[in-house]
């Protein structure tokens, strides 16, 4: 995956992230870059693409084949937001070990 760069926010993925994104089937990448160009445009996700959690996260939602893909963001210094990470979701409640992770990738970045 590319950072994608636009006149509203400039979006860059953490190694992590990388990981997550380039081990996921063709068509789900497809979707996600859709979303990450879309964040990159308009600066922000709406429901059902994307939502705000808390703490200062917000995740982007992929839905394929049965299976819920997920990616955490967060907003950084001026015009960059920070992909975190991801997962396959599994159960109805976003799992806390992810919420953790994504919070640990936040605050090594200093954000």
């Amino acid at each position: 995956m590319l950072s994608y760069a636009a006149m509203k926010k400039e979006v860059q993925f953490t190694q992590q992230a990388r990981a997550f994104l380039d081990g996921l089937p063709d068509g789900v990448q497809v979707e996600f870059r859709a979303r990450f160009k879309t964040l990159a445009e308009v600066g922000y996700l709406v429901f059902p693409a994307g939502r705000k959690l808390d703490r200062g996260l917000f995740e982007v939602r992929v839905a394929m084949g049965g299976n819920a893909y997920r990616s955490f963001y967060c907003y950084g210094v001026g015009d960059l937001v920070w992909v975190l990470s991801g997962f396959v979701k599994k159960t109805q409640q976003t799992p806390l070990q992810e919420l953790a992770k994504a919070l640990r990738i936040k605050r090594s970045l200093g954000l």
